[in-house]
């Protein structure tokens, strides 16, 4: 395995009722900021039900990004009961790799009972001659929950940067009680793909995806999930959703605009903290 250039290791619990940061490491350039404190609303109609307390956190990069050679490192683990909300700063960029060495990035995620992570990172921005081999590992127990965001940018588009990355490959996988639920392995390689045919991008140049993973997931969500994608407005995009082989619900979409994605994808991260929670829109000041 590569050289660690940048590592966060994180644990959450529930101290006193109330979701807590009760471990963290961060190595240069990686940091995890300051938390902060949600109270989710519900749509129930007992008025004087109690908010859910849930934890902000913010992972941030102080370096320009993924460098050649680049290994980061990101564990998160929550213990029984404990809800976050985590995300980053700002795009994730990934700087030219000119030669066969890329940069890497391996995330695990740890739930435990009746845990819930909502992870909505900020997306990805593959410059020209990027090379980077994302990997992605998350463990559920029985009752956990997690929703987990990924958008893919084609380049700096403004500079004329669209598919002149060199490679980008993503894998995940995802455990429930130790079985193996779902694996995605996805490489793209511009140079030696026909993106712009019929079936593939064509048109498109961004893509996102919210998976969604929960024991409680029924078609009833999916179905909720495409009533409200059906009725976007003014969002130049195509969307796609469907049921994994267990517990799981996973949304795609694909546009030409990296914000247009991000609401789109928004959109269902809200209907789905409703249809299965019955919790209000969790707001995020960046």
């Amino acid at each position: 395995m590569p050289k660690l250039t940048g590592e966060i290791s994180a644990q959450f619990a529930v101290r006193s009722g109330l979701t807590q940061l009760i471990h963290k490491y961060h190595a240069s350039p990686l940091k995890i900021a300051k938390t902060f404190r949600y109270e989710n609303e519900t749509f129930l109609a007992d008025a004087n039900a109690a908010p859910m307390d849930q934890l902000g956190v913010y992972m941030m990069d102080c370096s320009p990004g993924l460098m050649a050679g680049d290994h980061y490192d990101i564990s998160v683990r929550l213990e029984e009961g404990a809800r976050v909300f985590l995300t980053n700063q700002s795009f994730t960029k990934v700087h030219p790799s000119l030669g066969m060495e890329g940069s890497t990035q391996r995330q695990t995620l740890r739930l435990e009972a009746a845990a819930l992570l909502e992870y909505i990172p900020e997306p990805l921005m593959l410059y020209k001659d990027a090379n980077l081999f994302a990997e992605t590992e998350v463990h559920l127990a029985k009752g956990s929950a997690l929703i987990f965001s990924d958008v893919i940018c084609p380049g700096r588009t403004q500079r004329g940067e669209i598919f002149q990355y060199s490679r980008y490959a993503n894998r995940m996988k995802v455990w429930y009680e130790g079985e193996l639920i779902f694996y995605q392995n996805q490489r793209i390689e511009p140079a030696a793909m026909l993106l712009t045919s019929p079936g593939c991008w064509e048109n498109e140049t961004h893509m996102g995806n919210l998976f969604i993973f929960s024991d409680r997931l029924q078609q009833r969500h999916l179905e909720a999930v495409m009533e409200c994608l059906d009725h976007m407005n003014g969002l130049a995009v195509r969307v796609g959703a469907s049921l994994t082989y267990k517990h799981g619900l996973v949304i795609n979409v694909m546009g030409r605009h990296a914000w247009e994605i991000q609401s789109a994808l928004t959109q269902a991260w809200h209907q789905i903290r409703r249809s299965l929670w019955e919790l209000t829109p969790l707001l995020v000041n960046k």
